[in-house]
């Protein structure tokens, strides 16, 4: 039987510990957080400008270092595209309202089919080794969320769809979709099954295997089982084997003139 002390104490050990468990857990920068809108990655706001849109209060430090989502959208109009804070501008396209999480300032940014980003992949004249070459000559660099595009690494690296941008634009000179989910489901590109792949194709994963919506990461493939790609937070551009991979998709893209 509980004394009055021992119980007064109880209920006070109690009480703080849920406004303890009430906190959200603060992630450190470059690690994953996880906000109402979704899951996103800790980072500086400069560098989610054209990659996903910020989110206050799910990052340690200062108040410069926010959760970065990076979710795409789908609107009627049938043209994907990617959620981003209005005030941060749609680079060569138009927003959408209505198609993406949060408040009316993150809207569907879906880019002008008449944009210089337009580019018809057959002008290409390079192989696809070539677009391997691109992206093996980058062996080394740090990955980092975000990083990476057309013009090379940016904030000191490159992700996994920043270095795909990369490896196209330098090889056959022309500018794809930024993410791995716009890019595996871009009109630019010749989808193909993930069997008949060949070097300089781009393999693509999706979470517990959602290729429609949840596309995550993508490399260049190089040979049987082996691809060239930016994989993670903590480690850098490097050839690696994908046997026995799971959550693959069934279709590889070219974005090579075949």
């Amino acid at each position: 039987m509980l004394s009055q002390v021992q119980l007064k104490s109880l209920i006070t050990f109690l009480y703080l510990s849920s406004s303890v468990l009430a906190v959200p857990v603060l992630e450190e920068k470059g690690t994953s957080c996880t906000a109402p809108e979704g899951t996103g990655t800790c980072q500086s706001t400069s560098t989610c400008t054209t990659n996903g849109f910020n989110i206050a209060g799910y990052c340690p430090g200062p108040s410069t270092t926010q959760c970065c989502i990076s979710k795409t959208c789908q609107p009627s109009t049938g043209a994907a595209g990617l959620c981003l804070h209005t005030a941060d501008g749609c680079d060569g396209g138009s927003f959408i309202a209505g198609f993406c999480p949060g408040n009316s300032g993150v809207q569907c940014c879906v880019k002008d089919r008449d944009t210089s980003d337009k580019v018809d992949a057959e002008k290409g004249s390079a192989s696809g080794k070539d677009v391997v070459q691109a992206a093996v000559a980058k062996e080394g660099v740090t990955y980092v969320f975000g990083g990476g595009g057309c013009k090379g690494e940016s904030n000191g690296g490159f992700d996994c769809s920043g270095l795909t941008q990369y490896a196209i634009c330098k090889a056959e000179g022309y500018t794809i979709p930024r993410t791995a989910q716009l890019q595996y489901h871009s009109s630019l590109g010749k989808r193909i099954p993930r069997a008949q792949a060949k070097a300089g194709d781009f393999i693509f994963w999706g979470t517990n295997g959602d290729c429609v919506n949840k596309v995550h990461h993508v490399g260049i493939f190089m040979r049987s089982n082996w691809m060239v790609n930016a994989p993670h937070t903590g480690s850098v551009v490097r050839e690696s084997t994908f046997e026995g991979s799971s959550e693959l998709c069934n279709y590889a893209v070219r974005f090579w003139k075949d």
